[in-house]
């Protein structure tokens, strides 16, 4: 059985893209015989020089968050690939040189986010701990001292889904949906400034 499970959505980079730099971020989903399963994704970031992030055992680790949440353990891959599939939108959005491209990727980002919060039900979602997915040896490294930036967009990913379960619920939705979206743009931005230092 595959423990990892990698999930791209980078669209080839075309003149109305900007170039950028593709980071991998994982989300931890549960684990089977003591093995954590990990769903990456890969996330466009401005370009930015690159330098080893993870722990000395494991330099080119990328991040994880591990969300606390009471879903069905069978829902909770779903709710998470879709999570990261719109921060990958998110990066294409941000790197689109073409303002109706980006904003076509942006609203694509939002819908999939909503369809992450309506997986929750009314599960809360909580960040429970970051840290650094060793794929080659099928690990989870918690990170004792945890990068700020890290934890920031961690939260801001959790606080982001609570925001967009409120708007499922609400006959007027949109201000939820932008603080929402608000939170997973600063949850992007705090990942720029993991990677770039």
């Amino acid at each position: 059985m595959a423990l990892v499970v990698t999930a791209t959505l980078l669209v080839p980079a075309t003149p109305a893209s900007a170039a950028g730099q593709p980071v991998t971020i994982c989300f931890k989903v549960g684990e089977i015989g003591g093995r954590p399963i990990f769903d990456c994704h890969t996330i466009v970031l401005p370009e930015f020089k690159p330098k080893p992030i993870g722990p000395v055992e494991c330099l080119s680790c990328p991040p994880v968050f591990d969300l606390w949440d009471r879903i069905d353990p069978e829902k909770r891959f779903e709710y998470l690939d879709r999570l990261g599939q719109g921060l990958s939108l998110l990066g294409e959005a941000a790197q689109a040189v073409d303002p109706v491209k980006a904003k076509h990727l942006r609203e694509l980002a939002t819908e999939t986010f909503r369809s992450s919060a309506k997986l929750l039900g009314g599960s809360d979602v909580k960040l429970g701990q970051v840290g650094w997915a060793d794929l080659k040896n099928e690990k989870f490294h918690g990170d004792p001292d945890p990068q700020p930036s890290l934890v920031a967009s961690g939260e801001n990913l959790a606080i982001g889904l609570g925001l967009m379960q409120k708007a499922l619920g609400d006959p007027e939705p949109e201000p939820n949906i932008a603080a929402a979206m608000a939170r997973f743009d600063q949850a992007y931005k705090d990942l720029g400034t993991l990677f770039a230092g």
